[in-house]
Parts: structure tokens; C-alpha cells; sequence
């Protein structure tokens, strides 16, 4: 055996301890808490009715169709046809790229869609890893409004807009997907909404506000404290050299980031 088999049988060998009734737990269980840092063992309260009610503690379903002014469901024979350009998608986010509970949250790192599968998918599986007792998990994209459309192959073109076959989400870079709260740590706040995070079509990423918090406090250092004087804004700004010539319209108007 190598030297490292031989120092972590004797930390697992040292760790093990013997319970009141001079029984031996597993290996796992009587590791003490200096082996299972990502878990904090001390209980936890419970949220009151006045902070989260109990009834609104999981995430809703959100309707596959969307929803007329009046609240009921639009008739299969209605058309909401919207605009299939690509410009709502561009740049980033500027109004719900913040945490409003200031706690955890799944952020997205690129544009995309959601369809209704992806609600699904991400409500029946957080709802089942939830606590009621001391946490709550709130959706911050809006239910699937935009229609797409499909074209059966080998179809003759024209003809007009075809009715709509599925609604979608459109989302956009550092969107709030969804949060979640109570009274909980970040390592349990890690394991479950790092799952959400796959689910989802497009790259996301687990955040808590700390990391916003830090993240804004370091672009804000790196603007302040920049020497270079001939940076992207500047350039593009004065457009020297013509550089304007070489960028896109989405370039000019978001910035380098979002081309």
C-alpha cells in the first residue's frame, strides 16, 4: 500500500467511535464533523405563516398555454403571434438580475428558451428536495408567452404564418431564473439548485448574494483602478482606427460581451 492509503486508514481508523450501547456506527456516520465540512449538522428554525405562507412555499406549475387578460385559457383556434427576432434575446439583463430575498438562485450565463418541459422538469424535482418546514423556492421568469412555430418537412413554402405549435420563455444573459430561501446554508442551497442548473437548455450557474455582492465590488475595482487607457469602451467610443467598421450594431450598443 502507498503512503496515502496508509495515512487515510488511520483518520478513518481514529475517527471511529462507539455509541452508548457499545455498538460501532458505519464508517461514514462516525466520521466526526471535520469530514463532512458541507454538512451542518446544528438544527435549524422553522419559518412562520407571516414570513412565507405554507401554501406558497413550492414552485407553482406554470400553464403550458399562456393566460388571456380575462384568465382563461386562449382557444386552440386562437393565433398569438409574435415576432420571431432574435434582438429580445441580445445583451444582458438589466431589471431581474438580482436577488429580491437576497439569498440563493439560479442565474443563467447565456441567452436561450424555456419551454414548458423545462418548468416541469426543474418544479417536480426541487419541490421534492424542499423543506416546508424552513424553506420556500420562488420562480422569476414568466410562463412560457412567446409562440413557436414548426413546418412540417417537405412542405411547399408560403402560405402565410402557420399556428403556433408550442410557447416559450425567451431569457436573457444573467437572468434570475429562480430562488430560493429560508433558513438554510449554502451548502444545502449548492446541492439542490446546482441540479436545476443542468436541467435548463443553456449554461446557468448557481449564485448566492455573496457572490453577486463580490462580483460587483470586483468590476467595480478593476474599472477604478485600469491603466490601460485604450480599453474597449474608449475605442469603440471615439472609434479609432475606424473599428466601428469591424463590429456589429449589438457589439456597439451592449458592449464587447455581447456581440
Amino acid at each position: 500500500p502507498t503512503i496515502s492509503s496508509i495515512m487515510w486508514r488511520q483518520r478513518l481508523s481514529s475517527a471511529v467511535v462507539v455509541d452508548n450501547f457499545g455498538r460501532q456506527p458505519s464508517r461514514c456516520l462516525a466520521a466526526p464533523y471535520l469530514w463532512h465540512w458541507r454538512v451542518n449538522w446544528k438544527p435549524k428554525p422553522a419559518l412562520s405563516e407571516a414570513e412565507v405562507p405554507r401554501d406558497q412555499r413550492r414552485l407553482p406549475i406554470r400553464p403550458k398555454v399562456p393566460t388571456s387578460n380575462a384568465g382563461s385559457l386562449v382557444s386552440p383556434g386562437a393565433k398569438w403571434h409574435y415576432t420571431q427576432s432574435r434582438a429580445i434575446f441580445r445583451g444582458p439583463e438589466l431589471v431581474h438580475n438580482k436577488l429580491i430575498h437576497k439569498q440563493f438562485g439560479v442565474q443563467a450565463l447565456e441567452a436561450g428558451v424555456m419551454l414548458h418541459n423545462h418548468f416541469e422538469t426543474i418544479r417536480m424535482s426541487l419541490n421534492r428536495k424542499l423543506d416546508l418546514d424552513r424553506m420556500f423556492a420562488v420562480w422569476r421568469v414568466d410562463a412560457p408567452w412567446m409562440a413557436g412555430y414548426k413546418r412540417p418537412p417537405g412542405l411547399t413554402l408560403g402560405g402565410g404564418k402557420r399556428d403556433p405549435k408550442f410557447y416559450k420563455s425567451p431569457v436573457k444573459d444573467e437572468r434570475i431564473i429562480l430562488e430560493l430561501g429560508g433558513n438554510l446554508d449554502w451548502q444545502e442551497a449548492f446541492r439542490m439548485l446546482r441540479q436545476m442548473a443542468g436541467y435548463l437548455p443553456f449554461k446557468a450557474r448557481f449564485v448566492s448574494q455573496e457572490m453577486l455582492d463580490f462580483e460587483q465590488r470586483y468590476d467595480q475595482y478593476v474599472s477604478e483602478v485600469n491603466v490601460n487607457p485604450f480599453d474597449f469602451d474608449f475605442v469603440r467610443k471615439h472609434n479609432l482606427c475606424n473599428v466601428e467598421r469591424h463590429l456589429t450594431p449589438y457589439a456597439i450598443k451592449h458592449g464587447r460581451r455581447w456581440w
